[in-house]
């Protein structure tokens, strides 16, 4: 069996699990970089082995950044570590597949270790910058207000993108305070919100929101259609190059969220339930706020001052 059958299969296996179309995408998109750095000699799964997999570690590690892109320019940078890890994994869940199912008799990338990613600062906004950000939209106007209300929904709920832009009419309980939305892996979850964003909801759905046009999202365009999530993207961005802002982007505003959440007295269990995470470990990153943070609690805290000498 080559890659390229092997892919096939995975494919339909992995739309019957009920496994979401991004997870398809990037296990497949990921294979097929995989069986290119092969070449077409070396397409029968049953030849490769762990080492395949540990060269084209390599082979990514000199790899310049958008090579694959089919709209964006190759950079002058290198894959970032954390891109050359995912794809690194997929290819290893591929085989994984590959092995339960009985395609192979043994899962040849089982004992490849994944490339470290080096632990960085998660990237968020300060409480001015968020407050800059909320006064850049019109909010006189329909679509204005519609975006400052997707920036509050989303500073204050640190829901992923994908979920707000899913997000329907009816998901939208005023009575509970909370959205019910549909997170990875297809988990859906209650996410509550506050009552400053509870008024921009209703006031946006009353009064701003256009007729829908054969859709039930709740997030809606001008012409009464779906506000994509690629539109909401360019939308934050917009507006934070408006706010004079570095990057702003949907992804950062949930960074920023769950850390504000954090500095305000709230705890990781919860903040793993809001933020639909599956296991601690990745709410726990947001427990290293900042180096300020830290700077602030040593002023308050460090030993050497606090000596009676």
């Amino acid at each position: 069996m080559t890659l390229q059958d092997a892919l096939v299969a995975f494919k339909t296996y992995a739309r019957a699990e009920g496994k979401s179309l991004k997870t398809i995408q990037w296990v497949t998109s990921s294979v097929g970089y995989f069986a290119e750095f092969l070449g077409p000699e070396q397409q029968n799964i049953a030849g490769i082995t762990g080492d395949d997999l540990r060269r084209f570690i390599i082979a990514l590690q000199k790899t310049h950044k958008y090579i694959h892109h089919p709209y964006n320019k190759p950079q002058p940078h290198k894959l970032a570590p954390h891109s050359i890890q995912t794809y690194c994994r997929a290819v290893r869940a591929f085989f994984g597949y590959l092995y339960r199912e009985g395609f192979v008799e043994a899962n040849p990338m089982e004992k490849v270790k994944m490339p470290k990613v080096p632990e960085t600062i998660v990237p968020t906004l300060s409480e001015k910058e968020v407050e800059r950000l909320l006064d850049q939209p019109n909010k006189r106007s329909d679509e204005g207000f519609r975006d400052y209300a997707i920036i509050l929904t989303l500073v204050d709920t640190g829901m992923r993108l994908g979920e707000l832009a899913d997000l329907k009419a009816d998901n939208v309980d005023y009575d509970q305070s909370c959205l019910r939305v549909m997170g990875k892996g297809s988990r859906e979850r209650l996410v509550p919100f506050g009552r400053r964003v509870a008024k921009a909801l209703m006031k946006y759905q009353l009064k701003h929101r256009p007729q829908p046009l054969s859709t039930d999202h709740f997030w809606l365009r001008r012409d009464g259609q779906a506000l994509s999530a690629s539109r909401i993207e360019k939308i934050m961005s917009t507006y934070g190059n408006k706010a004079g802002l570095k990057r702003c982007y949907a992804h950062k505003l949930r960074h920023t969220s769950s850390v504000m959440y954090l500095r305000n007295g709230g705890d990781v269990f919860s903040l793993q339930r809001k933020l639909g995470h599956k296991s601690l470990a990745m709410t726990r990153r947001y427990s290293n706020l900042s180096d300020s943070d830290v700077r602030n609690q040593h002023l308050r805290y460090g030993v050497a001052d606090r000596l009676k000498l």
